[in-house]
């Protein structure tokens, strides 16, 4: 019975990789690898995980755990919620509980040593630390309500780990209750993928945001009008001061520069990689900082700088200014006497 569970989560996890393949092209590349990643994670453990190998008889491919999935899964709706397009290194550290517990289970599985109070206590820390992954990843899905076919997979994932680590806990032994991970985690795929391959469907769009790129198929503009349209655009913002009008649009930019509003779009957010809002944010904080050095804004306040220099509320202007230097701007202001 389980092998033909597994027979059918590789099937259709190897057709839904096909079918994600074809629009590679159509996604943000850091969703579509994350994804990636989560799907080949959960074919490699239906067809390897505990003494169930599909191709090798009495083989545990240990390395393809449920904790990578855990771990893949956490980083998908972590970048699907920031909505950033690379990825950042640092992030590399979520994997290190995986690697962790890889070291563990090596330990486990090839040396006859004692398995003292350390070895316990870093099992713990390492399986909590996926218990918050979980955790974190239900939270954002729930309230973002974006992507809510990923529950069809964590919550059931989220119950069997649960219930593996409640039985560790309590019996000291790896050993699933009732086969509970190999079959409910295996069973849990086959509608993960059958479900996503629905909505890649009927609802692309909320399976993976689409990439910047693919709205520029089209583009008339070529190497030397981009070069010249950032030169103008920086110009503007630096010259000018274009982001001091706290009322500026995407348009009046464009009509600043004589240029069509989609080519102006197209140089921010595939050629510079940036939202409209956030470059001005940029050149506001950086103006604002330039400001407080500046003898002539002594005795202003920090909001009527702000104001200055195109900050419309008080709420945007912190809220903006924390995310870009890391400090709040009277902490920011502290360190400059």
């Amino acid at each position: 019975m389980l092998r033909t569970i597994q027979i059918i989560a590789l099937l259709q996890g190897v057709f839904l990789l096909i079918v994600l393949f074809q629009r590679k092209r159509e996604y943000k590349k850091v969703n579509f690898w994350l994804l990636l990643g989560c799907i080949l994670s959960v074919i490699l453990y239906a067809i390897g995980d505990d003494d169930y190998n599909l191709f090798v008889n009495n083989v545990d491919w240990f390395l393809f755990h449920d904790t990578l999935i855990i771990t893949f899964f956490f980083l998908f709706v972590r970048y699907y919620k920031s909505g950033k397009s690379e990825f950042n290194n640092k992030d590399l550290w979520f994997f290190v509980p995986y690697v962790v517990t890889v070291i563990y289970q090596t330990i486990d599985i090839y040396y006859t040593i004692e398995k003292g109070l350390i070895f316990k206590i870093a099992h713990v820390i390492t399986e909590l630390s996926f218990l918050a992954m979980l955790g974190y990843a239900i939270h954002n899905i729930i309230t973002k309500k974006k992507e809510k076919w990923l529950l069809v997979f964590i919550i059931p994932l989220t119950i069997i780990f649960t219930i593996d680590e409640l039985a560790f806990l309590i019996t000291n032994s790896t050993e699933s209750p009732y086969f509970l991970d190999s079959y409910g985690t295996i069973i849990a795929a086959v509608f993960l993928f059958y479900y996503v391959l629905y909505k890649l469907i009927i609802a692309p769009k909320e399976v993976l945001p689409k990439s910047n790129d693919s709205k520029y198929k089209t583009s008339s503009l070529n190497g030397n009008n981009i070069d010249n349209y950032k030169a103008h655009l920086f110009r503007l913002m630096e010259e000018e001061k274009l982001f001091k009008n706290n009322k500026i649009t995407v348009n009046d930019v464009a009509e600043k520069m004589n240029i069509p509003r989609q080519h102006l779009s197209e140089i921010l957010n595939v050629h510079l990689k940036i939202g409209f809002q956030d470059l001005l944010n940029q050149y506001r904080v950086e103006e604002f900082i330039e400001c407080l050095k500046n003898e002539t804004y002594k005795n202003y306040t920090l909001l009527g700088i702000a104001n200055e220099v195109g900050f419309s509320s008080k709420s945007s202007f912190n809220t903006t200014f924390k995310k870009l230097t890391g400090v709040t701007p009277s902490a920011y202001k502290k360190q400059l006497i």
